[in-house]
């Protein structure tokens, strides 16, 4: 009996020294959380866990990029590379500061960003050095026309200018506007099922205790880092199924697919008009729009060269766009010309959807050439 009540004094007092440290920590993360990430900003940018503190909530358009990030060890497909940003959240070369004034603005999500790759090695920072214009990168990950459309009107709103602004439509991007984002009534953009979702504690989470996010994250990130990838060497490219999901509207004939919410027509049609809106937008302040399509190795593999996506796009552009650029012949005659695998090896990552640089090249190529 009284080894029982030792056992229970002892198991008592290291809960209660538990609660007291775990409650120690919180205050700490409150008060102090984000100064403190502040001062360990140099050592954390040279870790593979830095993507949790870089790319950040947004109030008005959902998400972007922190301002003036060096990051030196953001992941690639072989090896690291380094992400920078300038003073706006804009993907660019370390260490700049830019004024709000540009010449060229190109937005998207990913393909834009320039995924895995320097700045100076995507089609933005190419078409850049090649044309001595100012450029601004406004493309982040998973962005879709929601996004382009209060992303633009935020920073006209807040004085930006620019004298034309390239969209690059992606073959996701209907996919993520179809199950992730809202349009509000005031262009800011919200996400869809939230309160399913428990985004408001999420955020409150997110924002309240910065070093518990960020500790969370690298947890997640290592559980990622000890699933099996599909091999480098495999014979045919392995994608995974949510991207394999994303590409089929362009070449399926239903108006229903599992695992969107909406159906294609309705979002077709949400989407068309949230492009009409920013043509509207960019025609008010004197600006170009060009827009800019380009097939994912899914449309090659299913011969998808007239592809719903294109004509959509195509047709939308009729007596608005300036510039309406089409990459879908360029590598589908690559294709006839050699084969798909051939293809798919020297412009795309192995076992992705992104153009590697060879990709980057071609994509950089057609801007410079038809642009100006």
């Amino acid at each position: 009996m009284v080894l029982l009540k030792n056992s229970y004094k002892i198991i008592k007092s290291i809960l209660t020294i538990l609660i007291i440290t775990f409650s120690i920590t919180l205050f700490i993360d409150f008060f102090f959380g984000n100064f403190i990430l502040n001062k360990l900003d140099p050592y954390l940018s040279k870790t593979e866990f830095y993507e949790r503190l870089i790319r950040v909530d947004h109030k008005f358009y959902h998400h972007t990029l922190k301002g003036n990030v060096e990051y030196h060890k953001a992941p690639s497909f072989s090896k690291y590379h380094t992400l920078c940003t300038d003073n706006h959240g804009f993907k660019y070369k370390c260490g700049a500061k830019r004024n709000k004034n540009f010449d060229i603005a190109f937005i998207g999500d990913s393909f834009v960003e320039g995924v895995a790759l320097n700045y100076e090695k995507t089609f933005v920072g190419l078409f850049e050095r090649n044309k001595n214009l100012s450029v601004a990168n406004l493309g982040v990950t998973s962005y879709a026309p929601n996004i382009y459309l209060s992303k633009m009107k935020y920073l006209l709103d807040n004085n930006f200018k620019f004298k034309h602004v390239i969209v690059f439509i992606d073959i996701s991007d209907l996919y993520d506007d179809n199950t992730f984002y809202k349009l509000n009534n005031d262009f800011s953009v919200s996400e869809k099922k939230a309160k399913e979702k428990n985004l408001k504690r999420r955020k409150f989470l997110r924002n309240n205790f910065p070093l518990t996010n960020y500790y969370m994250f690298v947890i997640k990130m290592n559980s990622r880092l000890n699933k099996t990838v599909p091999p480098l060497n495999s014979e045919k490219p392995i994608f995974d199924e949510r991207t394999a999901r994303k590409a089929k509207w362009t070449y399926q004939n239903t108006d229903l697919i599992e695992g969107y919410d909406d159906p294609i027509s309705k979002t077709q049609s949400e989407m068309i008009d949230s492009m009409n809106y920013l043509y509207k937008l960019l025609k008010k302040n004197d600006i170009k729009l060009s827009l800019t399509v380009y097939p994912w190795p899914q449309q090659l593999l299913n011969k998808d060269l007239n592809s719903k996506h294109v004509e959509m796009w195509k047709n939308f552009c009729i007596n608005k766009c300036e510039n309406f650029i089409n990459y879908f012949p360029f590598f589908f005659k690559e294709v006839e010309q050699n084969s798909f695998i051939h293809v798919f090896k020297k412009y795309y990552f192995w076992n992705d959807v992104h153009f590697n640089e060879e990709g980057n090249k071609v994509i950089a190529n057609k801007l410079i050439k038809d642009l100006f």
